[in-house]
């Protein structure tokens, strides 16, 4: 039998599910993060959603035919405008989700407080589900947000319905890329910071995942195939897919969706692999 450290007992007991923990986890962890400045990430991320948002305004209010319309007419309030938006967070998103994530269980493993989670009537998916809470909730701050403000002031400044009977499915769409990214992305960099020994290779080796086989689809360009091997590109291709825009790529968007639930599955694999209690055998 092995012999636990005295501080922490691992638990023993019946789990009775309790639907409130992974909220308090996650809650937790947004007051500790928002301590620690992220605000400042936040704000930087809204310089484009403001920029948007007075082009939506001065477009709708001042209509066709007039010389500030005419000035920006290759702008088009519609689905791509608002897939175009959330693809220009991705720097923000990424630097958002290294900065929220690449700790959350690197930190959990450095200081043994996967112990005292696990001394508590606290399972897998109660710890996983919390610590996902924290990623998408900043995550939702620089992408579902703004993109939904976004379609509500295009909807608030039109003379008419006839925007919002025509992109009534926006909002929709915007959800669901959301939900794709965090389920990917999100799930990905808590599994490099469980493999990870710290926070600082978590965030290297997320970044390098997500840099590397972009540049290698470049150089490959014309491959059509390369792209499966870029998160980035596959999200593009799937994102296109939920929004009814072109595709900005050749392959199957079915094949982006089987490496996006390859990505998650796997993510999960490994996240299950390493966060459980410690045992220490004497």
């Amino acid at each position: 039998m092995p012999i636990y450290e005295e501080t922490y007992r691992s638990w023993e007991g019946s789990l009775i599910p309790r639907p409130r923990t992974w909220r308090v986890i996650g809650k937790t962890g947004i007051r500790l993060l928002w301590k620690k400045g992220m605000i400042l990430f936040i704000l930087l991320a809204y310089i484009p959603f403001f920029v948007r948002a007075v082009q939506i305004y001065l477009m709708t209010r001042f209509g066709e035919g007039t010389p500030l319309a005419e000035a920006v007419q290759s702008l088009k309030i519609n689905a791509d405008f608002f897939h175009g938006f959330l693809q220009g967070q991705w720097l923000y998103l990424i630097l958002i989700l290294i900065f929220a994530g690449a700790g959350l269980v690197a930190n959990d493993r450095k200081y043994n407080a996967l112990t005292i989670y696990f001394s508590k009537p606290v399972g897998f998916w109660d710890y996983a589900s919390g610590k996902l809470l924290i990623i998408a909730f900043y995550g939702a701050l620089v992408t579902l947000i703004p993109a939904w403000l976004l379609f509500i002031i295009k909807v608030m400044v039109s003379q008419d319905a006839a925007f919002l009977n025509q992109y009534y499915y926006i909002p929709f769409s915007i959800l669901a890329y959301f939900l794709m990214v965090v389920a990917s992305l999100g799930v990905l960099i808590l599994a490099l910071s469980a493999a990870a020994r710290s926070t600082r290779s978590a965030a290297v080796f997320y970044f390098a995942i997500l840099t590397f086989p972009e540049i290698i689809r470049g150089i490959l360009s014309r491959i059509p195939e390369a792209g499966l091997f870029s998160l980035n590109a596959v999200l593009r291709q799937a994102g296109a897919g939920l929004f009814g825009v072109s595709r900005p790529y050749v392959f199957s968007p079915i094949l982006a969706w089987l490496v996006l639930i390859g990505v998650s599955g796997l993510s999960v694999l490994i996240l299950h692999w390493r966060v459980r209690p410690t045992e220490v055998i004497k």
